[in-house]
């Protein structure tokens, strides 16, 4: 009962407008006191708050999203759209191709969905829209495509996973290598059939000098991809120590090509602190939250209330799967991710799935959150970037890609090597 008042007091705060750490701070102290009385709460509360920080794999999430900000002050990541449109942009339906390729690689720079979906928009939504693609379809393939951000490593998500479970956050990044690559593969397929029928073609005419040229100037900006991943994967460095890596690779070639200023220096780094403040706020908040949650023994119960009802791995990951996609209808993947990992995972652990999997079966769940009428964070981000857009434009578009998700998902329950099979191979067990 208590746990059940707990929820409700956080679903009311959001109602009312309070920002989500803040809901889940209050709702998680308010717990704390019931369950534990003044005198011991006083106590123990600054120990979960600062035992909630106090991870080296936390440490990635700021250096990433400062790594993604250089990438987009020092127009990096436009030199990396130039080249795919050199090479590809002239094709049937290349445009579309394009914004898929674009978001696979940047979501594999920033390791995050809502950056992902906000750079490729500001960047190709003015020039599909010129060449007279449907404005439904486009709004759809950038919002669908920008949740490649959390499943492409590197990712905020897994970083949150592996620091809220242990896991490797390695071995995380690796298995979201296969599947994140055939999910971009569907969009494409789906862009080009879907250009195809409507007889979408583009104007633009590039020669190989073109080509080259652009590639030679993307070059720097494209080889930080191999040096973040092969140096994970050779075990030249941690995920975390990849992030510093590239931030500083990153802020290098910027400054060499002479993009930075020290007032864009100035303001990106205003952005990375704002942006990594909400997301540690929010870790915060939950994991007091989480704390009240163990305490009460929320996850024993749900795994005695399992066994006493027989529950099934399919009957428990279909609940999981409509639980977070009721949730992303209110809140972010962030939230969604430390709220209910602790939750879960004891869960997972005693039906005997492989928690690595689990995270990119959550993962993937979270993406359809973030697209999924009414609330989809993707599709408001989207919007903004072309004034005269409605919603509802966005929620027709989004459709087919929410098919294509969900039959993935589907895939990916029958197929776990999917997931799997990499780490395994190059990791060992």
């Amino acid at each position: 009962m208590t746990t059940l008042l707990l929820f409700l007091l956080f679903v009311g705060l959001l109602v009312v407008g309070v920002p989500v750490a803040f809901s889940l701070s209050i709702a998680g102290v308010t717990g704390i006191f019931l369950t534990l009385g003044i005198d011991k709460a006083l106590v123990t509360l600054p120990n979960v708050m600062y035992g909630s920080l106090n991870s080296f794999t936390l440490i990635a999430i700021p250096l990433y999203v400062l790594m993604g900000n250089i990438m987009i002050k020092g127009r990096l990541s436009d030199e990396i759209y130039n080249v795919l449109n050199r090479f590809i942009g002239h094709l049937h339906g290349g445009m579309s191709v394009v914004t898929v390729c674009f978001c696979t690689i940047f979501a594999a720079i920033s390791g995050s969905s809502v950056a992902t979906a906000a750079t490729v928009g500001m960047l190709v939504l003015p020039e599909m829209l010129r060449a007279g693609y449907q404005r439904r379809f486009i709004f759809g393939l950038t919002a669908a495509g920008g949740t490649l951000g959390i499943l492409i490593p590197p990712s905020l998500n897994f970083i949150l996973y592996g620091a809220l479970t242990d896991e490797s956050v390695g071995r995380l990044f690796i298995a979201g290598i296969v599947p994140g690559s055939i999910l971009a593969g569907i969009f494409m397929i789906y862009s080009i059939l879907f250009a195809w029928k409507k007889g979408y073609k583009s104007d633009l005419h590039s020669t190989w000098e073109d080509r080259f040229r652009a590639g030679r100037q993307a070059f720097w900006s494209l080889f930080i991809i191999p040096i973040i991943m092969v140096g994970i994967y050779m075990g030249v460095f941690t995920a975390t120590e990849a992030a510093g890596v590239g931030a500083t690779y990153a802020l290098v070639v910027s400054l060499i090509k002479r993009r930075l200023s020290a007032k864009d220096i100035i303001d990106l780094l205003l952005d990375t602190v704002k942006t990594s403040c909400m997301v540690l706020l929010i870790v915060v908040g939950a994991m007091i939250f989480g704390y009240v949650v163990t305490v009460l023994q929320l996850p024993q119960t749900i795994i005695n209330a399992m066994v006493e009802y027989n529950v099934s791995v399919w009957q428990f990951l279909l609940g999981s799967f409509f639980l977070i996609l009721f949730l992303g209808c209110f809140v972010e993947c962030v939230t969604i991710m430390v709220l209910m990992v602790p939750i879960l995972y004891p869960v997972v652990l005693h039906l005997g799935i492989d928690p690595i999997w689990f995270a990119v079966f959550l993962t993937v769940n979270m993406e359809l959150a973030l697209i999924t009428p009414l609330v989809g964070l993707n599709l408001f981000v989207i919007n903004t970037i072309v004034p005269d857009s409605k919603l509802g434009e966005d929620y027709r578009g989004v459709w087919p890609f929410l098919v294509i998700m969900c039959s993935f998902l589907l895939i990916l329950c029958f197929f776990p090597s999917m997931a799997t099979w990499l780490p395994t191979m190059m990791m060992g067990k």
